[in-house]
């Protein structure tokens, strides 16, 4: 189809709002005439949106309407209803689909119902095949992506036995005493917040099923020790103030001001940009979307329950003719740190690569610090970046905790559960079921019968064990 033929093709897929505009209309074409055409429509304030993409024959691969909702829903249908819905969807824009898929029972997420319609071989779905449906429960369809049908994978002759998988485990099995940060929509935790745990090691308990000694699907690295040290961060500076604003630590000017200002979850997210900025030029291209909100900009986020600054960026470059040290720079990071984070020496180390080479010849330096609870234990995957650029002595990019570092006060440092306690519960859990799972290892990529660890009550990935209470905590999703 031509550029007009899809767009057109869009319209009469989705009804739109008179009051919205169009914000992107991008097309790619590879090198093999596969390609596809992205079509994003907007309200004034960017807060309802309705996107999709077409391949280049005009056949829809994604939908996704996000619109608010001004008045209760007044048609609640059943689960029957929702999925004669789903099933015509499909049925109008692939027709021979349905044939070839198998749909489960419906999953509620937040306000709608999702159809899972996959690709069943040896009784096991395939990895990224099928589609999945968003139904409203007015009976709206809300989001939509199809992947497609694949060609049936080989299934093994032989199968390795389970009783194998967990001798293999018991091994090379360890757990290592940490803090996560853990979220209800990820977990199955009752609350959002710090938890003390044991992380399991290895956690990607994926082998082969066809091979007759475990063998990963994926090869990992060996953590070889990178080298990486930690070092103690100097204390503060008595002289330093106290009342710096949030404004006054980024760096926003007088000559600047608020663009966007909108929640996020538990932060407020914030964009300054000065005041007689304008665009050049104006397309509906993707990059032209993001230089309209990205060009010239600070972002930051500021945590809702405290005030207090999460993270900024400056997209905006500031020119100065300094040439500053890394030691001169490290002290800005300090005083950085000083401000945004009281008692940041308590819970920060240096993170020091000693097989690094250090580059001097770059506009900024980096610093990344490792957060602890002060009593050396770390908190998982958690990082604070500060990049200080060597002409201005500015910090253009600072990344803050997730969390509010009074959390860590208030957390147990001692669990009550042993390393050895920790390895009985999680092997009373373990169990291994089959499922198909994307391969990189040949030329073309093609799906390839595994065995996947879950634990035997409830079917899911164990992540973690309460290093408090003993419970093995799950991941929501499969």
């Amino acid at each position: 189809m031509t550029r007009q033929e899809l767009i057109e093709r869009a319209k009469t897929i989705v009804q739109l709002p008179g009051h919205f505009r169009p914000a992107i209309e991008e097309y790619f074409e590879g090198e093999n005439g596969e390609g596809e055409a992205m079509y994003w429509w907007v309200d004034e304030q960017q807060e309802e949106t309705i996107s999709l993409t077409l391949d280049l024959a005009g056949n829809l691969t994604s939908l996704t309407i996000d619109l608010k909702q001004t008045i209760p829903e007044k048609v609640t249908l059943h689960e029957g209803q929702l999925k004669a819905i789903a099933d015509q969807f499909i049925s109008n824009h692939y027709p021979q689909a349905l044939e070839a898929l198998s749909c489960g029972e419906a999953k509620k997420i937040m306000d709608t119902y999702r159809f899972h319609y996959e690709q069943i071989v040896f009784d096991l779905p395939l990895a990224k095949a099928g589609c999945f449906i968003d139904v409203a429960p007015s009976g709206e369809v809300v989001n939509f992506k199809y992947y497609g049908l694949k060609p049936e994978p080989a299934i093994p002759n032989t199968l390795i036995t389970k009783e194998k998988l967990i001798d293999h485990v018991k091994n090379r099995l360890d757990f290592q005493l940490t803090i996560a940060n853990l979220y209800t929509a990820i977990y199955d935790v009752e609350e959002n917040g710090l938890q003390l745990v044991y992380e399991i090691e290895p956690f990607f308990m994926k082998y082969k099923a066809g091979v007759l000694e475990p063998t990963l699907t994926v090869i990992h690295d060996e953590d070889e020790g990178s080298q990486e040290t930690y070092a103690p961060l100097p204390p503060p500076h008595s002289c330093s103030r106290k009342d710096v604003s949030n404004e006054e630590i980024i760096g926003v000017t007088q000559e600047m001001e608020i663009v966007r200002d909108g929640e996020f979850g538990e932060d407020r997210g914030i964009v300054w940009r000065e005041r007689d900025w304008k665009k050049d030029e104006n397309d509906l291209s993707i990059n032209s979307f993001f230089q309209n909100r990205n060009e010239d900009t600070v972002k930051a986020f500021i945590s809702k329950k405290t005030g207090k600054i999460r993270s900024f960026m400056w997209f905006k470059e500031r020119q100065g003719d300094l040439n500053l040290n890394r030691e001169e720079c490290y002290r800005k990071a300090i005083d950085l740190l000083q401000m945004a984070l009281p008692n940041y020496e308590q819970f920060l180390q240096l993170i020091i690569h000693t097989d690094e080479e250090l580059d001097d010849t770059g506009s900024h330096e980096s610093f990344v610090f490792r957060v602890h609870n002060g009593y050396g234990i770390p908190v998982y995957l958690e990082r604070v970046l500060v990049a200080v650029n060597r002409l201005t002595g500015q910090i253009d990019n600072y990344s803050g905790p997730s969390f509010d570092l009074e959390e860590l006060q208030q957390l147990p440092f001692e669990p009550a559960i042993s390393k050895k306690e920790a390895h009985g519960i999680f092997l009373r859990h373990l169990d291994f079921e089959l499922a198909w799972n994307e391969s990189y290892e040949e030329q073309e990529k093609s799906d390839i019968l595994i065995y996947q660890g879950r634990d035997q009550y409830t079917r899911k990935s164990i992540r973690y064990i309460d290093a408090l209470t003993g419970v093995a905590i799950t991941e929501k999703s499969n």
